[in-house]
C-alpha cells in the first residue's frame, strides 16, 4: 500500500503516524489543505486595471502592505499592478510572516516593469529560515513555499530606481496596514522588518499571491 493512503476497511487508528506523514509530498508538490486561488490585498473587481491605484513614483524602499492568506495554500508567484509608465524600472518582491520574519522572495535580480498598467508576475525564487525549509539566512533556490491561514502576512516590493508613475498604491483609507520601509540598494532586502500596523496612504503596492 502506499504510504499516506487508506484501503478499503481500514481504520485510521490503526495506521502508523508514518503512513500520514510522507503523504505531505505528491510528484514534488507541497500537499496541504485549501484552495489554489488568488488572494489580493484590497478587492479587485471589473475595473479599468489603470484606474485601481495612484500612479506612483518609484524609489527605493520596501513598499509594504499586509495580505490576509484565508487558508492552508501553496504559493508560486508574486504579482504587482504597474503604473501608468512602468517601463524602465525593475522589481522584486518578498513575503514577510505577522512577526515580520522574512519567508521568501523572488530573484533578488528584480524584473523589468514591462508593461504599464498591468499585472506583473514574478515567480518566487529562494526560501528563508522563517519558511521551515533552510537554516541559510542568504536563502534556499525554490520555487513555491507553504503559507498557512487564517493569518496575516505581509508583501514588500521593491523597486530599482525613481521612474515616475512606475507603479500603482491604495490611495484611500483600507482596512488594510501599508507603510514604506527604508532599504537604500535595491536587491537587498532585511531579514526582518517592522511590519506597519496603520494604513498610510500610497505605501501599499496593490499585490496578489497566486
Amino acid at each position: 500500500m502506499a504510504l499516506g493512503y487508506l484501503q478499503q476497511r481500514q481504520k485510521v487508528g490503526n495506521q502508523t503516524e508514518d503512513n500520514f506523514v510522507a503523504g505531505i509530498g505528491v510528484n514534488g508538490q507541497l500537499n496541504v489543505a485549501g484552495g489554489q486561488l488568488i488572494c489580493s490585498n484590497i478587492p479587485i473587481g471589473s475595473v479599468a486595471l489603470a484606474s485601481i491605484g495612484t500612479n506612483t513614483t518609484d524609489i527605493v524602499q520596501l513598499w509594504t502592505t499586509d495580505i490576509l492568506v484565508p487558508y492552508n495554500r501553496i504559493v508560486k508567484n508574486i504579482s504587482i499592478l504597474s503604473g501608468g509608465t512602468a517601463t524602465t524600472d525593475n522589481w522584486l518582491a518578498a513575503i514577510y510572516d505577522s512577526y515580520g520574519r522574512l519567508i521568501a522572495s523572488t530573484a533578488l535580480a528584480g524584473q523589468l516593469l514591462a508593461t504599464a498598467n498591468t499585472w506583473q508576475t514574478q515567480p518566487l525564487a529562494l526560501v528563508y529560515p522563517a519558511s521551515g525549509l533552510t537554516a541559510s539566512t542568504a536563502g534556499l533556490s525554490a520555487t513555491q513555499v507553504q503559507l498557512y491561514g487564517p493569518q496575516q502576512y505581509f508583501i514588500a516590493v521593491q523597486g530599482s530606481g525613481t521612474t515616475a508613475g512606475a507603479l500603482q498604491t491604495v490611495p484611500a483609507p483600507y482596512q488594510i496596514c501599508a507603510s514604506a520601509i527604508t532599504a537604500a540598494t535595491f536587491g537587498t532586502i532585511p531579514a526582518t522588518i517592522t511590519p506597519p500596523t496603520t494604513f498610510t496612504a500610497a505605501k501599499a503596492p496593490i499585490v496578489y499571491l497566486s
